[in-house]
């Protein structure tokens, strides 16, 4: 079995314009769900990081509160003032198993 990406396209709701795309990763030894949303440019290479959520509505919400305030006005329409919140991102995924002493990553014997 291939397993692919789930990835979901955030479009303005009422241009219809795309605005970020958010994938879900598994990350970290307890493979954690993250939703990481990035620009929408349509070349790879020039996409930028919006963040890390817990849930998708998260991710969403946060694309949509972004794209207001760099616009300045709310994507509901009629020039009002940006009106969404933007969620608290996920903190990093846990560095060790749950049970297992904590080792460095680097030795001090090594250069």
């Amino acid at each position: 079995m291939t397993l692919r990406p789930t990835e979901w396209d955030v479009l303005h709701p009422l241009s219809g314009q795309p605005l970020a795309i958010i994938r879900l990763l598994w990350l970290g030894p307890r493979r954690e769900p993250y939703y990481r949303a990035v620009t929408a440019n349509p070349r790879r290479e020039l996409r930028k990081l919006v963040g890390y959520w817990g849930t998708l509505d998260d991710a969403h919400t946060a694309c949509l509160a972004m794209h207001e305030r760099a616009a300045g006005r709310s994507v509901d329409g009629g020039d009002r003032a940006p009106t969404l919140q933007v969620p608290a991102q996920k903190p990093p995924p846990a560095t060790q198993r749950p049970g297992m002493a904590a080792r460095p990553q680097l030795h001090s014997s090594r250069a």
